[in-house]
């Protein structure tokens, strides 16, 4: 199967608003180390990675407020609040090639998708077929083949163990939690 452009591009942010009145973005970071993006060249702005544009940053910085921590972005061709308004909310994707490397234990979220998932006896539930974000943590969508699909919370309480090589994560079961 050949590659293409789009499967090498990664979610890393999503743009929310303009900042200030020059047209610089405001980019809520998909990543626990905001300077994986502020460090970046390029990125890509679309709804999906197949209808994405590239952008060029001409400079980027850190900016904290009440909110969190995001990252102010002004892209070549973008001049104005009207500019930033008319990209619309875009999410914000990088070249997997672009992004630096992972220390050891971490992981990029797409690399769960597909992985097993196993109660704590070792038996088959089903793999992660989507990772949602919500306000309070991600959430696994659980495709299970005989059953109505099920949703994990991906918090420690529920999670006893990640083996990405095996592709498989052990979760605690709880009552109501898969039935």
């Amino acid at each position: 199967m050949e590659t293409t452009l789009s499967d090498k591009l990664l979610q890393v942010g999503r743009m929310t608003r303009p900042h200030g009145v020059k047209g610089e973005c405001k980019v809520i970071p998909e990543s626990d180390d905001p300077d994986r993006i502020r460090n970046l060249k390029r990125i890509w702005l679309g709804r999906t990675p197949e209808s994405s544009a590239s952008y060029e940053i001409l400079s980027s910085r850190l900016h904290t407020s009440k909110h969190g921590i995001s990252v102010l972005m002004q892209l070549a061709g973008i001049q104005s609040v009207s500019d930033v308004q008319r990209l619309r909310k875009p999410l914000v994707f990088a070249h997997l090639d672009d992004l630096p490397p992972l220390h050891s234990g971490e992981y990029y979220l797409h690399d769960l998708i597909g992985v097993n998932i196993l109660n704590e006896d070792g038996e088959m539930i089903g793999s992660i077929k989507e990772i949602w974000e919500t306000a309070a943590h991600p959430v696994y969508l659980i495709d299970r083949d005989d059953h109505e699909d099920a949703l994990i919370p991906a918090v420690d309480e529920f999670i006893v163990s990640k083996d990405l090589y095996q592709r498989q994560m052990t979760i605690r079961s709880m009552e109501g939690l898969i039935d």
